[in-house]
């Protein structure tokens, strides 16, 4: 579609016509600030723990309550929210769900007991889980398609946005604050983007016409997308199938020929996890396992998450040129070598390599795991379908850590350890593969890339 004709045209044929502007920016920036802080939110109490445990008068181990609680919060939001999403709009639920996330980090700075606190992560939890998965379906959604993977998997490298803020709290306000000055950081970034995502974030063109085609705010967002000066077509949608939003949800997301794909890209975000929460022990094996200094461990631990930045951000270009097929199952399968080197390669400075190489696959997995989700479902369930792709990924991997913990206490070397660690990438990697050659899978074609 040309910028300057009008007349009557469809939404994708409006959305994927439109050259890149300011709007797409905004949104994606917005969407990428919203996982950032995401990140920040849900992962605090891990940064805290031993300022939190002494507050407390409690062992460090107490503290894991909290976090097992917020895990649980966290597996029930993201599968009882994403649905709202599809039913109320993104924008309301996303201003809904941060703003909980202030109320429940001030009420844990408030908190009297750790048995209030734990209350308060519980619900945490519970708000949190969904942001991700609704800020790539947003992006995902005002993208035109030659670009769909690329803004959903951007939008995702925001969580590593989070976890550099929360390394600069632990550098600069952690030791003067305690871990109060940690939640007020917790109280304030849901306080200053909530305001902006009201004011400039709004209802992606494809939900508001997935969920009402008459909806006379399809007009009016689509106007805001368009240059200056542009003639505004008239931007029209298909009517709604008939039906109950209930059976219409279950519809896309386990109707006929998608259960299967539904089931696998289930079973790619438990991977995912399941190595995400595994992980947690690399810094364990690291330095008592494979004997390693502590300046050792911290450049493995920088180096992995600088390409983990890089992998999520690029991978989305990626998959939209080659294709899920070929740029997914190559980076599970690499992910996975490059586990086993990782081990292998211990003590060598080599390692530091296979380390970057790990974080570049593993984490541009994790990102394209999101565009994959993002890509199979239809618009007017796509925030349920990909909020519970994560669903599944986290109550899966609440076993996940207690693997690691075995294979320490077993006296197991590095290699096995991280052969074990890559696993779940082969795995997904397989998965990823099926889930492609079945009908209907995501196909990235020249007219999707022309500009």
């Amino acid at each position: 579609m040309n910028d300057t004709v009008a007349g009557k045209v469809d939404v994708d044929g409006f959305l994927d016509g439109l050259k890149l502007g300011r709007f797409h920016i905004v949104v994606l920036v917005l969407c990428t600030l919203l996982t950032a802080i995401d990140g920040y939110e849900l992962y605090v109490v891990g940064w805290v723990i031993p300022k939190l445990a002494k507050d407390f008068d409690v062992p460090a181990t107490a503290i894991t309550s909290a976090m097992v609680w917020q895990q649980i919060g966290m597996s029930i939001g993201a599968f009882l929210i994403p649905p709202l999403a599809d039913r109320i709009g993104r924008t309301r639920l996303v201003v809904l769900c941060y703003t909980g996330m202030l109320i429940t980090a001030l009420g844990a700075l408030n908190a009297p007991t750790l048995d209030l606190f734990v209350v308060c992560r519980f619900f945490a939890g519970l708000f949190g889980a969904a942001m991700i998965p609704i800020a790539v379906t947003m992006a995902s959604e005002t993208a035109p398609t030659r670009l769909r993977s690329t803004f959903a998997t951007i939008t995702v490298s925001g969580t590593m946005l989070g976890s550099a803020i929360g390394a600069g709290m632990q550098a600069f306000v952690l030791e003067p604050y305690g871990w109060r000055g940690a939640f007020w950081i917790a109280v304030a970034l849901p306080a200053i983007i909530v305001p902006a995502v009201w004011l400039y974030l709004p209802e992606s063109v494809r939900s508001l016409a997935a969920r009402n085609p008459a909806d006379p705010m399809i007009q009016v967002v689509a106007r805001r997308m368009l240059p200056a000066g542009a003639e505004m077509p008239e931007v029209v949608a298909a009517p709604r199938p008939a039906g109950t939003a209930t059976r219409a949800m279950l519809r896309d997301v386990f109707g006929p020929g998608k259960t299967l794909k539904t089931l696998l890209v289930w079973g790619i975000a438990s991977c995912c996890f399941a190595y995400v929460v595994m992980s947690q022990w690399k810094t364990t094996v690291y330095h008592q396992v494979m004997n390693l200094s502590w300046d050792m461990v911290a450049s493995l631990n920088l180096v992995n998450s600088l390409a983990g930045f890089a992998g999520m951000f690029l991978i989305g270009a990626f998959i939209d040129r080659f294709g899920f097929k070929r740029v997914l199952v190559s980076t599970y399968l690499l992910g996975m070598v490059c586990a086993v080197l990782t081990g292998w390669l211990a003590p060598s400075p080599l390692m530091l390599i296979a380390a970057g190489l790990l974080g570049l696959f593993q984490h541009g997995g994790q990102a394209g795991m999101s565009a994959l989700a993002a890509a199979i479902y239809p618009a007017s369930h796509r925030a349920t379908g990909v909020g519970w792709a994560y669903a599944a990924g986290r109550t899966v991997a609440i076993g996940a850590p207690f693997v690691g913990s075995a294979m320490i206490a077993g006296g197991h070397s590095g290699v096995a350890i991280f052969a074990v660690l890559g696993a779940p990438l082969a795995l997904a990697g397989l998965l990823a593969l099926i889930v492609m050659s079945l009908p209907g899978a995501p196909v990235i074609t020249r007219a999707n890339l022309r500009h």
